[in-house]
């Protein structure tokens, strides 16, 4: 791992594999790049992989002063300015990162080769943006230890542990989170929508449900497949952090799609 400066942040990088394009790993809120490393080593056979903790997450550098989920996306932008990446480049997010690549997209759409949307978190319901602002002030006067039970139990419920050592390292990443960027995020987030981004994609994009998702359900999931012009669409045996919980499943539909993609030029 090392870190690289976007301007006023560092962020911490992982890079792996030596593939001509580039593929880039979006996390979760609460997550960090470690929630790609089941996902990660297949794909670097044949892409460049690109995951990095997120401003506010993991080992990158704490939110300081206005916050906003664009600043995430001028983050992305000067990271591949920053390690050269020239091409189109490969997107691939988990929930709330499925909404960051979207919003990418949108910016700057001759960025990006393909799509893949997993769980996607394009916006928040009027009940979710009170449950995120209150989440938010928890965390600030709490600790993260005051959300991690009620947090895991809609994202990584029982009945999608298969590794209770995944799920342990998951809580653990989770656990460790800087309490005041955590709720910058989540307040952001309860501003944000992209759902109106969805119908000008024009790039090849594979939408995956967890059939186990409480928190987008495959129903949900399918307006935005329905939003997405020639989206093709999944349904993994997942919860909502399919690249933890599913890792074989994803990985296989995100490489049949990739050869799709390859195969039609």
């Amino acid at each position: 791992m090392k870190r690289i400066s976007v301007g006023n942040a560092d962020l911490n990088i992982e890079t792996s594999g030596s593939g001509e394009e580039w593929l880039v790993l979006l996390h979760e809120i609460g997550g960090t790049l470690e929630s790609w490393s089941a996902v990660a080593p297949a794909l670097s056979k044949r892409f460049h992989v690109l995951r990095y903790d997120q401003r506010g997450a993991g080992h990158s550098d704490r939110i300081k002063g206005e916050f906003s989920l664009e600043t995430q996306i001028d983050d992305l932008r000067a990271l591949l300015d920053a390690l050269s990446v020239r091409g189109p480049c490969h997107l691939a997010g988990g929930a709330i990162g499925s909404a960051l690549a979207v919003r990418f997209n949108a910016r700057f759409p001759k960025a990006v080769r393909t799509l893949v949307l997993a769980c996607p978190a394009m916006n928040v319901s009027a009940d979710r943006i009170e449950y995120l602002n209150a989440r938010a002030a928890k965390v600030e006067s709490e600790g993260m230890g005051a959300v991690v039970e009620s947090s895991l139990a809609n994202s990584y419920p029982p009945n999608v542990i298969r590794e209770e050592k995944a799920y342990a390292a998951y809580r653990a990443h989770f656990l460790a989170n800087d309490p005041a960027s955590y709720a910058a995020i989540n307040r952001a987030f309860s501003k944000f929508d992209a759902m109106p981004d969805l119908a000008a994609i024009k790039c090849p994009t594979l939408v995956l449900a967890g059939a186990h998702d409480k928190l987008r359900p495959p129903d949900a999931v399918r307006e935005v497949v329905e939003r997405i012009p020639g989206a093709r669409h999944a349904v993994i045996d997942s919860g909502h952090i399919m690249p933890v919980q599913a890792p074989q499943a994803m990985t296989a539909a995100m490489n049949a799609f990739y050869d799709e993609v390859a195969l039609r030029g």
